[in-house]
C-alpha cells in the first residue's frame, strides 16, 4: 500500500505541473471562445452560452483576474 502512495506522489510531481498548465490553457481558450463577441469575433452560440453562465461565473472571475483585468472586462457581466 505504501508503494502505491510513493508512485502516486511521483506521478503528481512528474506530470502534475504539465497537466495543470495544459488545463489552464484549455480553460483560457474556452473562455475566449465563450466571450469572443467582446474580442470582435462573431459567436453564433451566444444565446446557448447564456444558459451556462450561472455555472461558470466563478471560473470567469478567476479567468479575468489571471488575464490582468481588475474588474470584469465585459459590461454585461458583473462578477466582482
Amino acid at each position: 500500500m505504501r508503494f502505491a502512495k510513493v508512485l502516486e506522489e511521483f506521478y503528481r510531481l512528474k506530470f502534475g505541473q504539465t497537466f495543470l498548465r495544459e488545463s489552464r490553457t484549455l480553460e483560457e481558450v474556452f473562455f475566449l471562445f465563450l466571450f469572443s463577441d467582446y474580442f470582435g469575433v462573431p459567436n453564433t452560440l451566444k444565446f446557448y452560452i447564456l444558459e451556462a453562465f450561472p455555472y461558470i461565473i466563478e471560473d470567469f472571475h478567476e479567468w479575468h483576474k489571471r488575464q490582468g483585468f481588475e474588474r470584469s472586462p465585459i459590461e454585461w457581466i458583473k462578477c466582482c
